[in-house]
């Protein structure tokens, strides 16, 4: 079981603005783990089935961030007793912060964000006097097993990030504080991670088929050989291309597919894409 860190004091007022897929990943894990009090959180979400989904770890919720953000007003008169963590669509930005700035703003409240591809510099400048804590969760943090990375904007203190740090931890094991500019490298290689993995295991069921396997045959060993493989890779204290080693005998059937992989460049080809991924990332913050 990972390490669960429980917020030593009660923790900051927190108004969630979005209720989906990720945003309700990070308040149910933060419920479970004891990280999030649900009588101090609210969750600003204009679908009403994901309201109703959320409801049910406890939180308040609300149809829009204007009447979140007047509920944090009521229960955290201080800036420092409430913050605000925005995970919307980039799309969405423009709106928020409308319906933000009618319920009086976020002047000196710390500003969580996980929008991709949105500089902090470009959120402290669409909240006037937020202190602006970027975080990139990546997808297993719906399942508690997330990768996330934290940064702080310019002016912003390590002590406005602590809450943030303590959100994260409830929805996986690794939280890494880095420099701004790695987020774009971050996302590239954690949050759009878990679609090259299942990349492979696209590759791999079709393989199955192609052998002589059923759909469901297939399925079940590919997600079988991936879930095992990355639990050995994640508790073994052995580099990457020394567990690859274990599993390939000279002459052997592994060997036969490296052989190929290795001709087809497909290391090579992984690393360009995941490089352009990152390239894209920077295109869209500007």
């Amino acid at each position: 079981m990972r390490n669960r860190v429980l917020f030593p004091m009660a923790h900051p007022f927190l108004a969630v603005i979005g209720g989906g897929n990720m945003g309700k990943a990070i308040i149910t894990g933060g419920v479970q783990a004891r990280i999030l009090s649900p009588s101090r959180v609210c969750v600003a979400e204009h679908d009403a089935a994901r309201r109703s989904r959320i409801a049910a770890t406890g939180v308040t919720v609300f149809s829009s961030a204007n009447h979140a953000m007047h509920w944090l007003s009521k229960q955290a008169a201080s800036p420092a007793e409430g913050q605000v963590l925005l995970a919307i669509k980039p799309q969405s930005l423009a709106d928020t912060c409308v319906e933000c700035d009618a319920a009086g703003g976020l002047d000196g409240r710390v500003l969580i964000s996980i929008l991709a591809g949105t500089p902090s510099a470009k959120l402290a400048e669409r909240f006037p006097g937020a202190r602006v804590v970027r975080a990139m969760p990546n997808l297993p943090a719906a399942i508690g097993q997330g990768a996330t990375a934290i940064c702080l904007g310019a002016g912003v203190a390590d002590v406005d990030a602590k809450f943030a740090e303590s959100i994260f931890k409830g929805v996986g094991p690794l939280v890494l504080r880095v420099d701004e500019s790695l987020m774009d490298a971050f996302t590239a290689l954690a949050g759009s991670g878990p679609a090259y993995v299942f990349y492979l295991a696209e590759a791999m069921i079709a393989a199955g088929l192609a052998m002589g396997f059923t759909p469901e045959q297939a399925s079940a060993i590919t997600r079988a050989t991936i879930a095992g493989s990355g639990d050995l890779l994640a508790q073994s204290s052995d580099a990457p291309e020394q567990l690859r080693a274990a599993v390939t005998s000279k002459g052997g059937t592994t060997q036969a597919a490296t052989v190929v992989l290795d001709d087809k460049q497909v290391r090579a080809d992984l690393i360009a894409a995941i490089l352009a991924a990152r390239d894209r990332g920077t295109e869209l913050s500007r």
